[in-house]
């Protein structure tokens, strides 16, 4: 079933948190994630086995031809595939440790400008970044240090980029410029980093190599472009020096932290005139532990409860205002759930929604999920002539799973397809959004009764997970398969449902 809605291009706009161990109810690390492209978008996933390759064998880095020598073990990991994307794709390997990023706008120049000064060689690092850490680290910070050697010797492509690396025992934040130059910063345990589409690390402290990984002249050449005084700006400001300031300044961006930290605590003490100055600090320090659907809320807001809020109490779309949290360009949002007093096949788990996250349902799938419903998987293959194995065989070796990403076969007049979960969520928020005071009710009612029942039933899943696989692992994966899979095809069919429901009053 094909349906044919337009829509409308808008500025890229993805909201990321991540909560420390000690500031969650259950002790996890929560790392919740928009993504927001604009236009039509859609998402699959893909899951790829561990793979053993011949001494001298080589990865091709990007579609400028950079190849750089590949691993001869390669680690799991599942791929949030969003074609034609470079950056809106999150990953997640075998050992737990999930990817996903913010674009920031930075002051450096242009690729072809950095290539003649040696800053970047044969176009640079940039969407396979992520996926080659995946490939090769077991620990988030493991995975930092990595992007820094390769960073270093081959330079990143994009302009900025909040690269954050989420893992069971730790979470790092790796803030790179086009160029040689980055800063990582490691997420404290007491505290909830927040951060929109411009640089959010303020202080550095280059000695504390334990909690700051970064180049080494990052200072030094600051100063050299011109970008920081000592003299005037006194201690060094990451976000203030390297940010384009149009993005530091930009109220899409600060007003989406500034609600953030206003959630996380009523009593932050930045106000919102402080933070339309660029002023917000790099995190927040929550008045409460929060839980998992506060985690979930938090991606489905629309500043109620707040002078930014403009949607009159819904009476209209709030998606229409400008650069809420969930908006309407928002395609997907994740909350990945790190336990690291487990086996990372149960700790691990991504509460994923298609679609604007305010009328969608976030879906537990588990790390140890084997395979997906049909309608979470890619369908179209034929533009590289190969099969859906083949393309899975060569995604790690060469550029032909990368070129059949940037040459996805969007339809010609943007039809969506309901037969995949992605269109049936892009339709159904389409259709909200028409009438969003009388339809968002009928929406929500029933996926918060799947969502409330999936959180009710997480203790009693696990458990049984739990003891399975201390007696047989192979079973735990299967039960998590089935259990998975169940809730995935459940919201399916209700998206489907609902939206025919909404097309037939």
């Amino acid at each position: 079933m094909i349906l044919l809605i337009m829509t409308v291009h808008v500025a890229h706009s993805c909201t990321v948190f991540i909560a420390g161990k000690n500031t969650t109810r259950d002790g996890s690390i929560l790392f919740g994630k928009t993504e927001d492209d604009g236009g039509m978008q859609v998402d699959y996933l893909w899951r790829f086995a561990r793979r053993q390759y011949p001494q001298g064998a080589f990865l091709q880095a990007n579609l400028q031809g950079l190849k750089i020598p590949q691993r001869q073990t390669t680690y799991a990991y599942w791929l949030d595939e969003t074609p034609p994307t470079h950056y809106s794709n999150m990953v997640i390997n075998e050992w737990g440790v999930a990817f996903g990023s913010n674009g920031c706008q930075s002051k450096e120049d242009p690729v072809d400008t950095l290539e003649k000064k040696g800053q970047i060689e044969n176009g640079g690092i940039g969407f396979m970044l992520r996926i080659i850490l995946a490939q090769r680290a077991k620990t988030a910070r493991q995975a930092v240090l990595m992007a820094a050697e390769l960073i270093d010797q081959y330079g990143y492509r994009a302009s900025g980029r909040n690269l954050n690396i989420v893992g069971p025992d730790e979470a790092w934040q790796l803030q790179m410029v086009r160029g040689k130059h980055y800063v990582a910063r490691r997420v404290q345990d007491d505290e909830i980093a927040v951060v929109a589409n411009t640089f959010s690390i303020r202080e550095v402290d280059l000695n504390d190599r334990e909690n700051f990984i970064a180049s080494p002249d990052l200072i030094d050449y600051a100063i050299e472009r011109g970008w920081y005084d000592p003299e005037k700006d006194g201690a060094f400001d990451f976000a203030r020096a390297y940010a384009a300031e149009e993005a530091h300044l930009a109220n899409s961006n600060n007003h989406r932290q500034w609600i953030m930290a206003q959630v996380f605590n009523p009593d932050f003490p930045i106000s919102l005139e402080e933070a339309e100055l660029g002023r917000m600090p790099v995190s927040v320090k929550p008045n409460r532990k929060i839980s998992i659907q506060e985690a979930m809320d938090m991606l489905r807001n629309h500043y109620e409860g707040t002078s930014l809020d403009k949607s009159e109490n819904h009476q209209y779309s709030p998606h229409h205002t400008p650069h809420t949290v969930c908006r309407y360009s928002t395609h997907k949002a994740a909350v990945v759930q790190q336990r690291s007093d487990m086996p990372t096949e149960i700790g691990t788990l991504v509460w994923r929604a298609l679609g604007q996250p305010c009328q969608s349902v976030f879906v537990p799938w588990y790390l140890g999920t084997q395979e997906f419903p049909k309608a979470y998987t890619r369908k179209e293959y034929h533009r590289t002539g190969k099969s859906k194995t083949e393309l899975l065989d060569d995604a790690a070796t060469n550029a032909s799973f990368a070129a059949y990403h940037f040459n996805y076969p969007f339809w010609k007049h943007r039809e969506i397809d309901v037969e995949t979960a992605s269109g049936a969520f892009h339709a159904l928020g389409k259709m909200v959004d028409a009438n969003y005071s009388k339809h968002h009710p009928l929406v929500r009612e029933p996926f918060d009764r799947m969502e409330d029942h999936a959180l009710q039933m997480q203790p009693v899943v696990e458990q049984h997970a739990l003891e399975l696989y201390q007696a047989d692992k192979k079973k735990a994966l299967e039960y998590l398969t089935r259990y998975t899979g169940y809730y995935a095809k459940e919201a399916y069919e209700k998206a489907r449902s609902l939206g025919v429901r909404l097309m037939n009053p």
